[in-house]
């Protein structure tokens, strides 16, 4: 096996240089909200605007979008606690479900109608439901969406999400709900987690509290519909397909179910579990940075506007549900 060249380093080299600079950047208030893997895919964008990418660097840049991406989505399972679907509680489970089958189901059908590519529909469905850029790429990685559609999602998580947190921040005074029932529904609606600590914290520890465990509640979601996903994405004419090559539910998405399975298990000691999590989204955040690298401004500029519209419309279609869902359930 011949060792790769300086040019397939460069391609490596550059998305992890992106990918430190955006994680060192998100720690920043105004970026927190948006995370690591938007402020780097928008470096990996504007390094490509103002320098270009390093010639020969292609298959560099490809292994950092694909097998990297891959790494960090199986040590993501970090932050799986199938133990809190029970701590949750029957009546938050069924508004979260609620949540994830609307925006999965009902937001990629009226972004199919606006007019987007099927691909970024269904991302957009995903990060909605479940837990933004994070379930974006592992998303797409089963559906086999393209760069380009992975990229536009990504950046769209961040966008919407912070505007939802200025939605709630300016609208919690007025819906008269208690701070444990705030954190309902800000936990249930919002894209990221840095996004529903943030649009929880001015309502007190108690909204923080319950905001969370709403959310990763969702996020423990991410492992089923991925699995689901899985089955539906790689059915060929006859069926499911069946190979060692190319399995129904991907390699990946199994380790990613194995290490949350040790987490619930207690396996795992926390800081272990730490480290596992920074990891993983440092990884993604070298994919994103590559992907940024690969994007051609010509989709973003083309749909932009129309995938802004239909996920506002998207967030403000699922705000009103859980809001009643809420209410029907005496949250």
């Amino acid at each position: 096996m011949s060792f790769p060249k300086l040019a397939w380093w460069k391609g490596v080299g550059l998305p992890v240089c992106l990918a430190a600079a955006g994680y060192f950047a998100a720690q920043y208030p105004g970026l927190k909200i948006i995370g690591p893997l938007c402020v780097t895919l928008l470096l990996g964008m504007a390094w490509r605007a103002s320098f270009g990418v390093p010639e020969g660097s292609g298959p560099g840049t490809k292994f950092a979008a694909r097998t990297l991406l891959r790494l960090g989505i199986v040590l993501l399972g970090a932050r799986l606690d199938y133990a809190l679907i029970q701590t949750a509680g029957p009546r938050v489970l069924v508004i979260d479900l609620m949540v994830i089958a609307l925006s999965i189901g009902g937001l990629t059908y009226v972004a199919r109608r606006a007019g987007l590519p099927r691909e970024l529909a269904i991302l957009m469905g995903f990060g909605t439901g479940i837990c933004g850029a994070s379930a974006v790429v592992a998303a797409a990685t089963v559906a086999r969406a393209d760069e380009e559609a992975t990229t536009l999602a990504v950046a769209l998580m961040g966008i919407l999400g912070t505007l939802g947190v200025l939605f709630y921040v300016a609208v919690g005074p007025f819906l008269g709900l208690r701070p444990e029932t705030l954190g309902v529904l800000t936990g249930s609606t919002l894209h990221e987690v840095a996004q529903v600590i943030a649009g929880a914290s001015p309502w007190g520890e108690a909204c923080v509290k319950m905001a969370t465990v709403v959310k990763l509640t969702r996020v423990v979601m991410l492992a089923p519909a991925l699995v689901i996903a899985g089955f539906l994405f790689n059915r060929g004419e006859g069926g499911v397909k069946f190979s060692w090559k190319e399995p129904p539910i991907p390699y990946f998405v199994l380790g990613f179910l194995a290490i949350g399975g040790l987490n619930t298990l207690h396996v795992l000691e926390k800081p272990v579990i730490d480290l596992l999590v920074q990891a993983s989204v440092f990884l993604m955040a070298i994919a994103m940075g590559a992907m940024g690298l690969n994007t051609d401004l010509g989709m973003i500029r083309k749909t932009g506007w129309t995938a802004v519209g239909t996920g506002l419309a998207g967030f403000f279609a699922l705000f009103g549900v859980s809001l009643a869902a809420i209410k029907a359930l005496g949250l």
